[in-house]
């Protein structure tokens, strides 16, 4: 226990009391700033928790800590309260880029989904390429085109390969429902590829 309390007395001794008193504090509220600007509400109470004890250790170990100790950790206390708040603040969220790619194919997707069809649109689908289904079926193969001359990886260019295949099948014959919505997936997975490599 003496080497203990000498080693009380040498960080007392050795650190100004200023330090001491403001270190801590300083430290919750920047981490509780950052933890709220990245929304980790859970770190909180650990990092809370152990700068307080660590305010504790070096109040302790200053000399002629006694009913001041409780007043330091009270404030302490309170403090951890009021950044507590801070999490209340609505930080805008950053999306990482797999989200933001589910997120671009979510919304060209549901564009291309193929509506029910009544008999006049089945009519048309039976006698032959509508001019719509003509166009998107060029847009594809175009974006697809781009696509195949950027760096793609081995598996990117894989499905590009599968999808032009399936692409090509579809050219220049009459599009049933199947080969509509078959021209539509691909478009949305070429799309979700076109953001992936920023075409």
């Amino acid at each position: 226990m003496k080497e203990f309390s000498q080693f009380v007395q040498l960080i007392g001794g050795a650190m100004p009391d200023l330090v001491s008193l403001i270190l801590c504090p300083a430290l919750l509220l920047v981490a509780g700033l950052l933890l709220a600007v990245f929304h980790k509400e859970k770190a909180y109470l650990p990092v809370a928790v152990g700068l307080g004890g660590a305010a504790a250790f070096l109040a302790g170990c200053e000399a002629g800590a006694g009913g001041e100790l409780f007043v330091y950790l009270g404030l302490y206390v309170v403090l951890a309260v009021l950044v507590k708040l801070l999490f209340l603040i609505p930080f805008p969220r950053r999306a990482n880029g797999a989200e933001r790619a589910e997120e671009m194919y979510r919304k060209f997707h549901a564009e291309l989904e193929v509506p029910a069809e009544d008999s006049a649109a089945e009519d048309a689908a039976e006698s032959g390429e509508s001019g719509e289904d003509a166009v998107r079926l060029g847009h594809a193969l175009s974006l697809l085109e781009k696509l195949k001359r950027c760096n793609l990886s081995a598996s990117d260019r894989l499905e590009a390969d599968a999808l032009g295949n399936t692409l090509e099948n579809c050219k220049g014959r009459p599009l049933g429902e199947e080969e509509v919505r078959r021209i539509n997936d691909c478009l949305a997975t070429i799309l979700k590829l076109t953001a992936k490599y920023k075409l």
